[in-house]
């Protein structure tokens, strides 16, 4: 293996973890919609329409794989995407989708 090589493995192995989490609908829904900022839990069960179990349910997949993150705000819990290189896999997966 070269250097680059070496150095590259483990990017690889993160990156490809990120996108078996990603690849399930209702979870890269949430995500596209969390790319314009935080949202509450009923914010985003009202944008996309789905039950609170089952949100609840992805968004913990998503919180336990690294690609969001939480806050409490009195009674509700707000959720942002975690970082800028998860934001950047969001914006592509989500750009692609949409064009045509």
């Amino acid at each position: 293996m070269t250097p680059d090589t070496l150095h590259m493995q483990p990017l690889a192995e993160e990156a490809t973890r990120l996108i078996k989490a990603l690849a399930h609908p209702e979870r890269l829904m949430i995500c596209c919609q969390l790319r314009g900022g935080e949202l509450s839990v009923g914010a985003i069960e009202t944008m996309l329409d789905v039950t609170q179990p089952r949100l609840s349910r992805e968004l913990g997949k998503l919180r336990a794989d690294g690609i969001v993150g939480a806050r409490r705000e009195s009674k509700s819990v707000i959720y942002h995407l975690k970082d800028s290189r998860i934001r950047a896999i969001v914006d592509t997966l989500c750009d692609v989708m949409l064009s045509d």
